[in-house]
């Protein structure tokens, strides 16, 4: 998934809310393309996005320009480069490119994506809103648009992004899902659930799907269902880490902690990750088991450092006014 580990909700695995009981879907759904609403769009996004189609100023010759062919050898050149790891090499190159090609889609997505390795995240959203201009499927910006507004802080506008996929089409279940992400991302739980629930009804048993509509449901506040949802998932593949750790974060939101803890333990010998141990260390704390709870927030922190409120938790649960039990 798209990584739920960036994903922030203090709540549900803070060691306040225990005290109390309470990249990648493999799949894309059939889709049919609307041609009113591409047109439609593509009218909206001229105002706003022009495609440029003067190259660089300064005196060009015939000999300066690109051929398809000389095209083609560039694309070369940078393919061999990205495999020596020398992306900052292989920029001017794609730009070279893009400037004699300022509408090709697929020229567009490569510089886009190489944009997107670099970290310039700002030039990467504008050539996703370019390609969505010309590609003749603009709706395959997605995720990749949305993930780039996110990486910004943009939350609405990555929200935005997967809005205009989903309407050019609105039966094809991995813009919905990753409009959902989106939709979770921004903390919109409640149309985040329903926007999971349209993917699961578009193809039942989807895993992400059921997996999102499941983390919904215990931020939602009905950790039986969550627990239902993912019992689903690992009934087909028992060894999802990311369904073992929704269920151990439902149980533990009912006070099931010995089936909580059996749930995040045995994520953590399939492939351990961040927040397995995070929401183990809240159960740990629950069971008053604190020297075992300040280890899996020591485990935690340092890959994570800069999580401040894991910190809190640790510091609190370190602190002279709770002892561990005898």
């Amino acid at each position: 998934m798209g990584k739920f580990t960036d994903m922030k909700v203090a709540n549900p695995l803070s060691d306040t809310a225990a005290t109390s009981n309470g990249s990648r879907p493999s799949w894309a759904g059939q889709a049919f393309r609307v041609a009113g609403a591409v047109a439609a769009l593509a009218l909206c996004y001229r105002g706003v996005y022009q495609v440029p189609r003067a190259r660089a100023a300064g005196p060009e010759t015939a000999a300066d320009r690109l051929t398809p062919e000389a095209a083609a050898g560039l694309q070369e050149q940078i393919n061999q480069l990205l495999r020596q790891g020398k992306a900052r090499e292989a920029l001017p190159l794609a730009q070279r490119i893009l400037r004699e090609f300022p509408e090709n889609p697929s020229y567009l997505r490569r510089l886009a994506e190489l944009q997107d390795q670099l970290g310039d995240f700002n030039a990467e959203t504008e050539l996703w809103e370019r390609f969505m201009l010309v590609a003749p499927s603009p709706g395959e910006s997605c995720p990749m648009l949305g993930e780039a507004y996110r990486k910004l802080g943009r939350l609405d506008a990555a929200v935005d992004a997967c809005r205009r996929s989903v309407a050019l089409e609105p039966r094809n279940s991995e813009y919905l899902y990753y409009l959902g992400r989106s939709l979770e991302w921004a903390g919109q739980y409640p149309e985040a659930r329903k926007t999971y629930q349209k993917v699961c009804a578009l193809n039942p048993g989807n895993t992400d799907g059921q997996l999102g509509w499941a983390r919904m449901e215990v931020f939602g506040g009905d950790p039986a269902q969550a627990a239902r949802l993912a019992g689903q998932v690992l009934a087909r593949s028992p060894e999802n880490t990311d369904a073992l750790l929704v269920q151990g974060m439902a149980l533990r939101q009912q006070g099931r902690y010995p089936e909580a803890r059996a749930a995040l333990e045995h994520g953590l010998r399939v492939h351990p990750n961040g927040d397995l141990m995070l929401v183990l260390a809240g159960v740990s704390a629950s069971q008053n088991r604190i020297p075992e709870a300040i280890s899996w927030y020591d485990k935690y922190l340092a890959a994570n450092p800069g999580d401040a409120e894991a910190a809190r938790q640790r510091a609190r649960l370190a602190g002279p006014d709770r002892k561990p039990t005898p």
